[in-house]
């Protein structure tokens, strides 16, 4: 019996659901219907999903990983990561299954069928720019589902690293300065070892940066006063 190569792969359960929601869906290209996890040259592992539209990746410096696998990771799964982030819980191979555990012992889950799929992923790192190319903004025109997706990663790492008080999640994004409508790069505060990739859309309709009415508006104050402005009235301020 062959020994399974990938038997001493480790990986943090809790940064799992930052990559799922980027996981093709019935793609016919079915090696996308599943994550990447390749070993990282200064030890850890680097997870990947991506949709052909959108992709995810982070970087987990605590796991353990000695060959490049494309593993399956059904909904089972995805729910037993994103559950108990506080339990230590990991991914990882006991025989020839996929099985989540937590503090190294007790098994939450264990996925059905062999996870390793036969297949040539593709090499994601030739489609993140190098950072010197970079700069702030996001130009150039998006599907919302696309960006619906980065939304989704920055709800599930706002959950793993306990910032889910509403305006503490923020997201930074990037373009290639010298490409007009390039791929959009997205950066999440809270998960610094996080990377995404938006595929950009044709923008055939060259919208304008506002509508012709906008120009007829009165100038008004800033967002924050008229937040201030709209708030009711504290109890004590309500006349008798």
């Amino acid at each position: 019996m062959t020994a399974n190569k990938h038997a001493n792969l480790r990986l943090t359960a809790k940064l799992l659901p930052l990559i799922a929601p980027f996981i093709a869906k019935a793609d016919i290209r079915y090696y996308l219907n599943a994550i990447n996890v390749r070993p990282h040259k200064d030890g850890g592992a680097v997870i990947c999903a991506t949709n052909g539209h959108a992709l995810g990746a982070i970087y987990d410096r605590d796991a353990t990983c000695e060959h490049e696998v494309i593993l399956r990771f059904d909904s089972r799964m995805q729910q037993a990561c994103a559950a108990g982030l506080d339990g230590g819980r990991e991914l990882v191979m006991i025989g020839d299954r996929l099985a989540v555990v937590e503090n190294g012992k007790s098994d939450i889950y264990i996925q059905a069928g062999r996870p390793d799929i036969e297949a040539n992923y593709p090499r994601y790192e030739r489609v993140i720019p190098k950072a010197e190319l970079l700069e702030p903004g996001l130009p150039g025109m998006f599907g919302a589902p696309v960006v619906e997706l980065a939304q989704k990663a920055a709800a599930a790492a706002g959950k793993v690293f306990n910032k889910r008080r509403l305006g503490t999640v923020g997201m930074t994004f990037f373009t290639n300065k010298d490409i007009t409508g390039s791929n959009a790069v997205f950066r999440i505060n809270c998960a610094p070892d996080f990377i995404g990739v938006l595929m950009s859309m044709r923008d055939d309709e060259r919208l304008s940066a506002a509508p012709t009415w906008v120009a007829a508006l009165a100038q008004g104050d800033d967002l924050a006063s008229m937040t201030a402005a709209a708030a009711p009235a504290k109890a004590d301020e309500v006349p008798a």
